[in-house]
């Protein structure tokens, strides 16, 4: 689930899920991810959801056909 929009004519946002069967990839990874989008997209504001993949607790935007 990725979504991307203009917050104003300078800044833009993004919010994902992202599926890491391993868990939760720690702090350093998520700081690491905003520098990239940042640095490289120019986006200001991000939102990840880390989501592990396990069955039990499904993403409720998944479908069924998609991994």
């Amino acid at each position: 689930d990725l979504h991307i929009w203009a917050m104003s004519t300078t800044e833009t946002a993004l919010t994902a899920h992202l599926i890491m069967p391993a868990g939760y990839p720690g702090d350093a990874f998520l700081m690491n991810v905003n520098k990239e989008l940042h640095d490289n997209f120019g986006i200001e504001h991000t939102t990840l959801q880390i989501e592990t993949g396990d069955p039990s607790y499904p993403c409720p935007l998944a479908q069924e056909n998609v991994i």
